[in-house]
């Protein structure tokens, strides 16, 4: 429990890094829009370009590598499974980019039966990097700008608490200019008092455009600078879904564990008194037996039961004596 207690402060300061690029980015993306809006030229973009009628999807799906996490693996297997069933009532078999070990074996065994194919599995990374996350998103946008597919979504479970995580689907292409952040954003910080951690969540106020004025003059078209940008940003998004990801992992497990350490204090209590219990009713027995024997003894006369034993005797002679007696 501890060890993910630490685990999710670093990816809280991985978020807390990444955050100002992010901002910039989405300023200066929103600040292009602006400029271009009105041209026509953003809707040809590539990556912000949203066909006529979808005929195949890309799901890009975040679990983990290793278990005792609770039913964060499991969530993440049933969401996917729920919308491969959607795409395959509207005739889609959908492309899957899987991360972690569980994400893959939990979705074949549910998915069985189901239409649909694992186009890359990736191992899910002991730490999470912007080159863990370029990785994913070259994949992404590749099968986007090939055609492969003509939509890409993201199945990940996001953080809300240390006790709860929603697994959701999320659209991460095509790109939408028009509302380029996430209009949930939020930033949390693990801390502990009295002992108890907690999460405290902070909602995330909306990068503000950068003014772009008129007489400005680009080195470049705004459009290609645009459509250069656009990839860093779905970079950002990726590496998002999987702190996101990381962070309801390692709640669940420190939940996970901290059931298992209590049951296993509430166990060790029930089994200490089953042992003072059985413990005492042989204490008791034993009572009764000896109380039992003085009870019978009380009327013996002292030379039916012979000599009394000295400290000095010798314990050889004991044996001569009783032969003696029975004699």
């Amino acid at each position: 429990r501890l060890v993910a207690a630490a685990k999710i402060r670093r990816a809280q300061d991985g978020v807390a890094k990444a955050r100002p690029f992010s901002d910039e980015l989405q300023g200066m993306i929103k600040g292009l829009v602006k400029r271009l809006k009105g041209s026509g030229l953003e809707a040809e973009l590539p990556m912000l370009r949203v066909p006529e009628k979808v005929q195949n999807v890309a799901l890009f799906v975040s679990g983990s590598n290793k278990g005792l996490c609770g039913a964060f693996n499991s969530f993440v297997c049933k969401k996917t499974v729920e919308r491969i069933t959607q795409l395959n009532k509207l005739g889609i078999k959908p492309k899957l980019v899987i991360v972690g070990k569980k994400a893959q074996t939990g979705i074949n065994s549910r998915g069985a039966g189901l239409d649909w194919e694992i186009v890359k599995f990736i191992d899910q990374p002991n730490t999470i990097t912007a080159a863990a996350s370029t990785e994913i998103a070259e994949t992404l946008k590749n099968m986007f700008l090939s055609g492969e597919v003509d939509k890409v979504e993201g199945v990940y479970s996001k953080f809300i608490n240390l006790l709860t995580n929603t697994p959701q689907v999320r659209t991460l292409l095509p790109l939408s200019p028009t509302g380029i952040e996430d209009p949930e954003d939020e930033t949390f910080v693990l801390t502990s008092e009295d002992g108890k951690f907690k999460a405290e969540k902070q909602k995330v106020k909306a990068a503000k455009t950068k003014e772009i004025e008129a007489d400005v003059l680009f080195d470049q078209p705004p459009e290609v600078i645009l459509n250069s940008m656009l990839p860093l940003y779905l970079n950002s998004q990726v590496l998002s879904i999987l702190f996101d990801s990381l962070a309801s992992e390692l709640s669940s497990r420190m939940t996970a564990m901290k059931a298992a350490t209590d049951n296993a204090k509430e166990l060790g209590k029930t089994l200490n008194t089953l042992y003072n219990k059985k413990r005492q009713a042989q204490i008791t027995a034993e009572i009764c037996e000896i109380g039992v024997a003085a009870t019978a003894l009380e009327g013996v006369d002292d030379r039916d039961a012979g000599g009394i034993f000295s400290v000095d005797d010798s314990a050889s002679d004991v044996l001569d004596e009783l032969m003696q007696e029975l004699k």
